[in-house]
């Protein structure tokens, strides 16, 4: 299974409601910062994902959140900070 980490605007990263971080945003936030290609993230439904990230993936992660003006959520809804 696996445990998930969010890039998103919502409030909650399951909330339906709320800002998307489109997918072209997504490409951007990548490609600013490339050592992200190797880590296992995709768009989906308006956030990015990753899989399994490391604690260098996730600070990266928030790196890209802050450019986004968006939060880095688990799956259970902590947040969190680099």
């Amino acid at each position: 299974m696996g445990h998930e980490v969010h890039i998103t605007r919502r409030k909650n990263r399951w909330d339906e409601a709320g800002q998307n971080i489109s997918a072209a945003e997504g490409e951007l936030a990548v490609a600013v910062d490339p050592g992200l290609m190797a880590a296992p993230m995709w768009w989906n439904v308006g956030r990015i994902v990753s899989k399994n990230p490391s604690d260098v993936v996730i600070a990266r992660m928030c790196r890209v959140a802050k450019m986004l003006d968006a939060r880095v959520q688990g799956d259970v809804g902590e947040y969190c900070d680099a």
